[in-house]
């Protein structure tokens, strides 16, 4: 905060609204999210203190809401002007900088939020800002019932699922258990295992400033394929279910698979040779299918 004789409390009326940006839907697994983009729905307050011609300036902090207390995680700041050139970018809690009177655009990312806000510094003056992101945190732990995190990697993805960005990708993790930054509002979280099939999907609700934790226990098993005894060899597993959909195929000697309850065919290649197997999955067991030369 700047201090001085002379300081005035001013609202974000200093800020002029951002241009709309239109949120795009996707459903592929693969795509690097859309960060949020919040406008006027985020609150900004300004601080102003007197200074001498050429002496202007500019400070960034930041809250998770209204009545929160400053972030003290790294916010990734940035400050452009008008022409799109970037004057600064830093990540850091806090940022401050000298800055010449005129209009510029302030960025702060804070995991999947982003917010942006045009500025003016008039002069003889300098604007210490701190945002409202209204953001919390969701924490996803996705696991199986009676065995609980598997050796399969989990892979799991936040959606917006209401207003006009609904069904929006906003975030993908692979770590259990981390917590993601989040504007506030409801989501769609989808959850599932690489490799396997099992998957599971709930509805959350994010609140500014408050962290919420969600366990996603799918009913699954899980197919140990276990061909180390074939020796050095190029060795691939093809799993088909029921209904003769394959997953993806697993190269390989040694591998857990999440799978549905269910009955499925397995084809293992040893160096091109094929053979052919049924197995049977059951819920929160592990069944161990061993292949040799």
């Amino acid at each position: 905060m700047f201090k001085g004789r002379h300081m005035l409390s001013v609202l974000a009326a200093l800020f002029f609204s951002s241009p709309a940006l239109a949120a795009s839907s996707t459903g592929a697994i693969d795509r690097t999210p859309d960060i949020e983009r919040a406008g006027d729905d985020v609150g900004a307050e300004v601080r102003i203190e007197l200074t001498r011609p050429g002496n202007e300036g500019l400070a960034f902090n930041a809250r998770l809401s209204e009545d929160g207390g400053v972030i003290s995680w790294p916010i990734s700041w940035q400050v452009k002007a008008f022409d799109g050139e970037t004057l600064f970018s830093r990540d850091a809690e806090t940022a401050s900088l000298p800055a010449e009177p005129g209009d510029y655009m302030v960025e702060a990312s804070y995991g999947a939020v982003k917010v942006e806000r045009k500025l003016t510094l008039l002069e003889g003056q300098r604007l210490a800002v701190t945002f409202v992101l209204n953001a919390g945190g969701l924490r996803v732990l996705p696991k199986l019932k009676q065995l609980g995190l598997p050796a399969a990697r989990p892979f799991t993805s936040i959606y917006k699922s209401s207003g006009v960005d609904g069904g929006t990708l906003v975030a993908i993790t692979e770590e259990p258990g981390e917590i993601l930054r989040l504007g506030a509002g409801s989501y769609r979280v989808e959850s599932r295992f690489q490799p396997g099939n099992a998957e599971a999907m709930t509805e959350v609700m994010v609140k500014p400033g408050l962290l919420s934790a969600v366990e996603l226990d799918m009913n699954a098993g899980i197919a140990r394929l276990d061909a180390s005894g074939a020796g050095e060899h190029d060795i691939y597993w093809i799993i088909t279910d029921a209904k003769g959909k394959k997953l993806p195929g697993i190269p390989g000697p040694t591998a857990d698979v999440v799978l549905k309850p269910g009955r499925y065919v397995l084809s293992t290649r040893i160096d091109g040779v094929e053979k052919t197997s049924a197995f049977t999955i059951e819920p929160g067991r592990v069944s161990a299918i061993i292949q040799s030369n």
